[in-house]
């Protein structure tokens, strides 16, 4: 599994340095987890961080990696070097329902992909390999292009805007991060770490 993981944190905007002042005392009180993403392709990738980019210029918002979160884990959950190794390669193809929108701050602008059983079941045997009991994680397949909090109308409007090349992707690998659970601000973002592989 080869995976290009590389990305220069733009300048943030004054809410993010308000975020900044916040400290972290804040964000140690919240559930650090386990996030597993697939990644976009080669040609596909370069076309969502391009996406990404520009938001990110315009709205003084956080980069990212483009991806698709298939599974997440309590933080103490199996390692993820193990995970990975046991579930083997991944090669799976997605298709685009829609752009769509939400208030919530990591789905503010998102690429909708179609429900895919293969899909599904990878992510259930990430789920098996972690140890997990209980339900199982229902995968909502998208890939996000933007985190900031904006009105609803700006939102839809960008929405509208967007043209992608393409109607189905390719997914042929995967990375594993921390994150806060859930991701609300700028800074938390800033903090992600990269675990695996």
């Amino acid at each position: 599994m080869n995976v290009i993981f590389k990305i220069s944190l733009p300048d943030f905007s004054t809410s993010h340095r308000d975020d900044e002042r916040l400290g972290t005392r804040q964000m140690a009180g919240k559930t650090r987890a386990i996030a597993y993403w697939l990644l976009p392709e080669a040609a596909a990738r370069e076309v969502f961080l391009r996406e990404i980019k520009g938001l990110a210029r315009q709205f003084g918002a956080p980069l990212f990696e483009p991806h698709v979160t298939i599974f997440i884990a309590p933080e103490n959950s199996r390692a993820p070097l193990e995970v990975l190794h046991e579930v083997g390669p991944v090669d799976i193809e997605l298709t685009i329902h829609s752009i769509r929108v939400s208030e919530q701050f990591t789905k503010t602008l998102f690429v909708q992909f179609e429900r895919n059983d293969a899909l599904q079941q990878f992510g259930d045997a990430i789920w098996k390999a972690s140890g997990m009991w209980g339900d199982r994680y229902l995968i909502e397949p998208h890939l996000s292009l933007l985190y900031a909090k904006l009105p609803s109308k700006t939102n839809q409007t960008l929405a509208d805007n967007i043209r992608l090349p393409f109607r189905e992707v390719g997914f042929t690998s995967i990375c594993v991060m921390r994150c806060a659970r859930p991701t609300t601000r700028a800074i938390e973002v800033e903090q992600w770490k990269l675990l695996a592989p």
